[in-house]
């Protein structure tokens, strides 16, 4: 029975030490700019030690890219990889609609102090061609995307919380911060810049949408191939241009509305 006992306490144990950790958040900070944070369920007193951390964010797919990464941990470098959504379906993950972007500090150390409930700063970063719809997400490590690929896009915090070893200490997403939709976004948190314009797809191999994150009418296009000779393409009520007639290659769209004009860099397959 004795034996029983100390089993029993060292499996209560084993709990207790492994119930602490850190939850990862998404936090809008403004416009589309995000940061994601580290949420401790405990309190340091300095002595905790960041190995490598990792998680993976969703977005639709074609509709925007993760720019601008800035990290905010003092003295580490993040790197960011895109798994786009024709990739991920040509390895039977997901269902073509999503594109996944891992985010990771590789090894390192970063001694911090820190109360239960403090937000922890990790990352912040921009979601380039202003999604107006959709959202995006955390992807959890039990989703079918991330448990297809075997581990390489799940979410972790390695670190070295008690001076003994360096042990995963991830304990799931925050409740509240697991997502942002973007249909959130009010017209005054869009700055109505003509740069914020996008083309999609791109590269193309017939249809093109010129993608506008707000009202503007009185668009007009000029589309010049690669010796500056002007194409005549119509534009469609829908923003749409055709361009199953072009050759291969680069060309130039420069869109005009008001008194503004940008010029957009266009690939024809």
């Amino acid at each position: 029975m004795k034996k029983y006992y100390i089993l029993a306490y060292l499996l209560l144990l084993s709990i207790s030490i492994h119930a602490q950790g850190y939850q990862f958040g998404l936090i809008h900070n403004t416009g589309y700019n995000f940061k994601v944070v580290a949420i401790p369920d405990f309190t340091s007193s300095g002595n905790t030690d960041v190995s490598d951390i990792g998680f993976a964010l969703v977005l639709p797919t074609g509709m925007a890219d993760i720019i601008n990464q800035n990290s905010l941990l003092v003295g580490r470098t993040w790197t960011v990889q895109q798994f786009d959504a024709t990739f991920l379906n040509g390895l039977g993950l997901g269902d073509g609609t999503k594109d996944v972007f891992l985010f990771n500090v590789p090894p390192g150390q970063s001694l911090l102090s820190h109360n239960s409930g403090d937000q922890i700063d990790l990352i912040d970063f921009d979601v380039s061609n202003m999604p107006i719809s959709d959202e995006m997400s955390f992807l959890l490590n039990s989703d079918a995307i991330a448990t297809g690929a075997s581990g390489v896009l799940d979410s972790f915090y390695n670190s070295n919380i008690d001076t003994t070893s360096t042990q995963d200490y991830f304990l799931g997403i925050a409740v509240g911060q697991e997502s942002f939709s973007f249909n959130t976004l009010s017209i005054e948190e869009i700055e109505l810049n003509i740069d914020n314009i996008s083309l999609y797809p791109n590269p193309a191999t017939d249809i093109v949408q010129i993608r506008i994150p707000f009202d503007i009418t009185n668009i007009e296009i000029e589309i010049y191939d690669s010796l500056g000779k002007q194409i005549l393409l119509n534009l469609s009520e829908n923003n749409t241009i055709n361009v199953r007639s072009l050759k291969s290659g680069l060309y130039l769209v420069s869109i005009l509305t008001e008194d503004k004009k940008i010029t957009k860099k266009l690939i024809v397959r």
